[in-house]
């Protein structure tokens, strides 16, 4: 492991801590609550195809939680190669056309379930600094020990033949 995958490992581990994934049974509530069926294109979906995904609908680049307020059931198609970074919002008018009733049903459903289960689908600033402050803390310890530890294992220069 290199210096650089260890501190995207201790940024995982962190976050994980602070927003840890869904577990079994809140991905079986996902399935259950969307029919098994994709949120943005209805698709049906079976869990032993692998097809349906756990989507974001605010991405964690965008400070999306793993809270289940913020995660949906999506077909392959539609998390995969279609929404990519678009709002979940634009996506579902791309999919069904603003104010038509199957956008309204699916967006409508999409909305209960964010309420349903605690209207946060963001990580706060405040964790979000947090967690900046934590990393920025161990990243300067273990750079001085990689720094310290190149120093005494240095490679000698030059080729001895």
């Amino acid at each position: 492991m290199t210096p650089s995958q260890a501190r995207n490992a201790i940024k995982k581990c962190l976050k994980a801590l602070v927003d840890p994934k869904p577990t079994k049974d809140e991905k079986d509530c996902i399935w259950a609550y969307f029919g098994n069926g994709c949120a943005y294109c209805g698709s049906s979906l079976t869990k032993k195809s692998r097809e349906g995904h756990i989507d974001h609908l605010y991405s964690e680049m965008k400070r999306g939680s793993n809270r289940l307020s913020n995660l949906v059931l999506a077909c392959e198609t539609c998390n995969g190669d279609e929404k990519r970074e678009s709002s979940w919002e634009n996506f579902l008018v791309e999919k069904c056309g603003a104010g038509t009733d199957i956008f309204e049903e699916r967006a409508d459903k999409i909305r209960r379930w964010i309420l349903q289960n605690g209207n946060q689908p963001l990580i706060s600033e405040t964790q979000e600094e947090m967690l900046a402050s934590e990393f920025a803390c161990i990243n300067q310890v273990l750079t001085e020990k990689i720094e310290r530890l190149r120093e005494m294992y240095k490679p000698s220069s030059g080729c001895n033949r």
